[in-house]
């Protein structure tokens, strides 16, 4: 079977020299007639031409509908995104060999350069050297500076492996992925045969007919060499062979090849009253190409009494507002309900710590009842009913008491049901936002709950620290009142009960709880230490292991608390002076770690063009990954430079 397909590749191949395709073998002028279209009034259609020297304008382009000439606008088609055309790609194929050095490497320079000029601007130009060995220097590229650039830089020197050349140029094309429509060349400068190359000539040949991929083989000089293997190259899928035996022919061979590639225009035409509706001969002509094709213009319709109906292209987005419009209702329902829901919780929530309130609706009892009463009650189901089913929830998922500690260190007078009802309205608000401001359903949803539930954590967090902070700022005066207090003869309880009548929050709170605690068995120190854990307050860890040392060993407790606000006073004097110290490198740190980001997310904003190659290639991917990383260890490192332990 492997011979007999290789006996058909060579059978193949010989009839593909014996007849060659005449329409590239002998450069001949064609055009075509693609894609018309018609419109009531204009009419619009495709013209592709090929080895047509004038310039597709309108002063070389006429059209003609039988014999009345119509007014004809000619659009050039330069790029993929004028007209729905298919990708075209060449790969230049250019000997490197020792035979090439001098005179011949800079003719050959010269007229692959005069190509890249005479190809259209749609079409993918490539380079692929050879000597011993094929390199690919440029893959298919619309840059021609890149070409440009490569050409200048080539050297002569080596052998000659033409065959593995041409073998490397297709499976570059190959690679390219440019589709089963694209239009795809060779075309392949040599001054001599094939001395080293790997790959047989039949083999190539069969690739290139398989491949369907033209190649020109420009025979620079070959003098007495045989130029059949050249000539087999070509014949193989329909190229051409053309000789050249100076500089002058090889730049007229390259520039004849160039027209290989065919020129194309949208050309958009206004068709007279008196043509609607009638089939006619559209013919065009360029100098002396020209093509036809049978068009029926359309007819324009009767004005209509009635408003028009819409358009096709019109009625598809019908659809989509219908569902946008339902989307919005159903969105804007739910955060109504959010809203009303949290106003409702709100009211009721007033009203259960309101004491006035609430003395004058147990007043009220003995006179006449109001109409209001029934409001009330109906809020208050509603309300209760939805923060049963959010408890429910956040105990069934062993959430509540983790909340709830929380929401006690951090002094807010709320249910965990309650605060977690609060983070889902958000949620629903934020979600809307998103929704309104054209991101997906799907996608806001999630991004509105994690918002929500990281708005409310940190709010959480910062409430926390800065109660801790507070507390921390204010045991050195409430020691200093125990301290009074046990020199005035009080016992530590009874000093500790006239800190916490004193009022001052959070210092008085917490320290009530350590007396609530001694109420149930627990011991003073005991309680206190437990404090010191809530706070986190490392000065009144000491400070009940002061007391529990004097309690073991005797002596003066308002004497040793004494020193020991003295130390806590001068620590606190000593770390506020070392953070006046080191505003300017916290401000420096926070300048240079939030430049970056905010700079980042400005231009994204607003260039996203610009920004785009970091989202959307790999190094732009990676080089955002280490920008990241490196931000993440300077921040460490400033921070490790600024932190002093007083």
């Amino acid at each position: 079977m492997t011979k007999l397909r290789a006996l058909i590749g060579l059978v193949t191949a010989g009839l593909a020299v014996v007849w060659p395709s005449t329409a590239q073998a002998d450069g001949t002028p064609s055009a075509r007639i693609d894609s018309v279209v018609v419109t009531p009034g204009q009419a619009s259609f495709v013209l592709t031409t090929a080895n047509v020297p004038s310039k597709l304008d309108a002063t070389t382009v006429r059209v003609y509908a039988d014999d009345t000439a119509l007014p004809a606008q000619v659009t050039p088609v330069g790029n993929r995104t004028t007209a729905a055309a298919p990708p075209r790609a060449v790969i230049i194929v250019l000997d490197t060999s020792g035979s090439m050095a001098g005179s011949g490497i800079a003719a050959a320079r010269q007229a692959a350069l005069s190509y890249l000029t005479g190809l259209p601007n749609d079409v993918q130009a490539g380079l692929l050297t050879f000597s011993d060995q094929p390199r690919l220097v440029v893959r298919p590229t619309t840059s021609r500076n890149s070409v440009r650039n490569a050409l200048a830089r080539v050297q002569a020197a080596g052998d000659t492996a033409l065959y593995d050349a041409v073998s490397s140029a297709v499976a570059a094309l190959d690679a390219a992925r440019l589709g089963p429509s694209a239009q795809r060349r060779l075309v392949v400068l040599s001054d001599g045969v094939d001395t080293s190359s790997k790959t047989p000539l039949t083999s190539v040949a069969r690739q290139l007919a398989t491949d369907h991929i033209p190649a020109d083989v420009v025979a620079f000089r070959y003098g007495s060499d045989d130029a059949s293997a050249a000539q087999r190259i070509a014949a193989a899928s329909g190229g051409r062979t053309l000789t050249a035996r100076n500089a002058a022919e090889l730049t007229a061979a390259f520039a004849s090849v160039a027209r290989n590639f065919t020129a194309r225009a949208k050309i958009d035409l206004t068709v007279p009253a008196e043509l609607a509706g009638r089939r006619v001969s559209l013919r065009l002509t360029i100098g002396s190409v020209s093509a036809k094709t049978s068009v029926t213009f359309a007819a324009i319709p009767p004005t209509p009494r009635a408003t028009p109906s819409p358009t096709p292209a019109a009625q598809p987005a019908a659809p989509r507002r219908t569902v946008w419009s339902w989307q919005l209702l159903a969105l804007l329902s739910g955060v109504f309900v959010a809203v009303l829901l949290a106003i409702v919780l709100l009211r009721w929530q007033g009203a259960r710590h309101d004491t006035g309130r609430r003395l004058a609706q147990q007043i009220d009892r003995y006179g006449p009842r109001r109409d209001e009463s029934a409001a009330s009650d109906s809020e208050s189901a509603a309300a209760r009913t939805a923060v049963g089913l959010i408890g429910h929830a956040l105990r069934a998922s062993g959430a509540e008491q983790g909340l709830a500690k929380r929401l006690d260190l951090a002094d807010v007078k709320r249910k965990p049901a309650e605060w977690a009802l609060f983070t889902l309205c958000g949620a629903a608000a934020l979600t809307a936002v998103l929704v309104l401001a054209g991101v997906d359903l799907l996608l806001s949803a999630p991004i509105g709950l994690v918002v929500g539930w990281l708005v409310q954590h940190l709010s959480l967090s910062i409430r926390i620290a800065r109660r801790r902070a507070a507390f921390s700022e204010q045991l050195p005066d409430r020691l200093q009142l125990i301290v009074g207090s046990l020199r005035s003869g009080f016992s530590l309880a009874q000093a500790v009960d006239a800190l916490v009548r004193d009022g001052t929050q959070p210092a008085a709170g917490e320290f009530s709880r350590a007396l609530a605690e001694t109420r149930i068995g627990v011991e003073l120190e005991a309680g206190l230490n437990h404090v010191a854990e809530r706070m986190e307050c490392e000065d009144l860890r000491w400070v009940v292991m002061a007391t529990r040392i004097q309690r073991e060993v005797g002596g003066n407790l308002a004497e040793v608390l004494h020193n020991t606000v003295d130390t806590m006073r001068e620590r606190a004097a000593t770390r506020r002076h070392v953070r006046a110290l080191s505003a300017e490198g916290r401000l420096s740190g926070y300048v240079i770690v939030a430049l970056p980001i905010v700079l980042g997310t400005w231009l994204t904003i607003t260039k996203p063009q610009y920004m785009s190659p970091l989202f959307t290639t790999a190094p732009g991917v990676v080089m955002l990954a280490g920008g990241a990383a490196l931000i993440v260890v300077g921040a460490f490192w400033i921070r490790a430079l600024i932190k002093v332990e007083a």
